[in-house]
């Protein structure tokens, strides 16, 4: 494996004064050569905002699947909730050769 110093998500330069403009105006992005403004800020690249995008969906999503725990939890109130001794101890055992503590 080749190992170099480019960066996974790059970004543009742009302008401080940009960034301050963005703020001020709502969070849009301003182009520093045609604003002709000066200063440092960084414009991430599209690549970077997706990436961005897809992890505050990825928040959204709940951690516990609430119609599967309601389903269960029915299950077993009802004593209809079965469990395979055989599919246990399978389980168990690939732990146990996986070196897991069960």
């Amino acid at each position: 494996m080749k190992i170099d110093d480019k960066p996974i998500l790059p970004a543009t330069i742009v302008t401080r004064n940009d960034a301050a403009a963005a703020l001020a105006d709502g969070g849009t992005h301003g182009n520093a050569a045609a604003a002709g403004q000066a200063g440092d800020t960084v414009k991430l690249s599209d690549s970077a905002e997706r990436v961005a995008r897809m992890n505050e969906m990825l928040h959204q999503i709940p951690d516990i699947r609430v119609e599967r725990v309601k389903e269960l939890k029915r299950q077993v109130a009802a004593g209809e909730y079965e469990v395979s001794a055989r599919a246990v101890a399978e389980k168990m055992l690939m732990s146990m050769k996986k070196g897991v503590a069960v």
